[in-house]
């Protein structure tokens, strides 16, 4: 109990301890959207525990944790038709594990109109970001990573291009604790036309704790992550919880604090053998829907 009091006081000095940032507009949104099944229903409470190629996205220096070479497919269906197709990979080599990612987001048949009326034609949108990763276990507690990552983004007939930079950190304590620090999106991106596209640079700080519950044969995880996007004002609290079964079977649920239309997801995993599906549900208000992500990984 007093670890786990620990666990919820050491979350709000992460979340208090981060400065409030100034107000501004970022594009390229998709790169604050989550990806993987089961960071997803954890309410994106996954620097500190990102064990599969999803590192790539949330802490490119927790892809040194696992000892196997991973791969990880996702699909989700966003709001307002809004889709994500997610690829990762990973691979360990001695103290060194390197990753690579594919996550590519749309939306089609955007209507074309000039004037009152019927649509003149349709387009879609996309946006892509292809990222190389490598992590390094310095020790038996401290990993490093560093993602690279060619951004596209097309829209109508315009696209733009650019880079970004991601960096993260990985404390693995003799308790069961893990701390992680990560800063994302770190570049730049060419002109859209006649107007120029900042990035949503992101700072994470994340804590995890892992708990055996020995009479059910089951693993109990609490996470918490700090997000805070640098152009905006506000600071958000992810908080994850999940519970599995001789690991075989997994309920996940999660909280976010600081966004208007959503605040809740849940989610469940079932691991067999190599393989691993997950399922995640976020409902958003204001009549936007529901998000569903299913995500499949193998390790070997």
């Amino acid at each position: 109990m007093k670890k786990i009091l620990f666990f919820v006081t050491a979350s709000y000095i992460l979340m208090n301890g981060i400065s409030y940032s100034q107000t501004g507009q970022t594009g390229l949104a998709f790169l604050k959207h989550g990806i993987s099944g089961r960071a997803l229903g954890m309410g994106e409470a996954y620097s500190a525990i990102a064990t599969d190629p999803s590192a790539t996205y949330y802490n490119p220096a927790a892809l040194a944790i696992s000892k196997n070479a991973q791969i990880l497919l996702m699909h989700k269906e966003w709001i307002e038709d809004t889709k994500t197709e997610f690829i990762g990979a990973s691979v360990p080599s001695g103290r060194f594990s390197f990753g690579f990612s594919l996550n590519a987001t749309g939306t089609a048949d955007i209507q074309v109109r000039t004037q009152p009326g019927d649509a003149l034609s349709t387009f879609s949108s996309h946006d892509v970001a292809i990222g190389f990763s490598a992590a390094y276990q310095i020790d038996t507690s401290i990993n490093i990573g560093i993602t690279g990552k060619y951004l596209y983004e097309k829209i109508f007939v315009d696209d733009a291009s650019g880079y970004a930079v991601d960096l993260g950190g990985l404390y693995r304590t003799p308790w069961n604790f893990d701390i992680a620090f990560v800063i994302a999106n770190i570049g730049s991106m060419n002109k859209l036309l006649y107007e120029s596209i900042k990035l949503p640079t992101t700072v994470r700080g994340g804590i995890a704790y892992q708990l055996g519950v020995e009479n059910i044969d089951s693993k109990l995880t609490f996470a918490s992550d700090v997000v805070t996007y640098t152009r905006e004002s506000e600071t958000h609290l992810h908080l994850g919880t999940e519970l599995s079964y001789k690991n075989m079977l997994a309920l996940r649920f999660g909280f976010q604090t600081g966004y208007e239309a959503k605040n809740i997801s849940a989610g469940f995993g079932i691991h067999y053998r190599i393989m691993q599906l997950d399922y995640a549900y976020v409902p958003f208000r204001y009549d936007f829907g529901s998000t569903h992500s299913v995500s499949l990984s193998f390790e070997f």
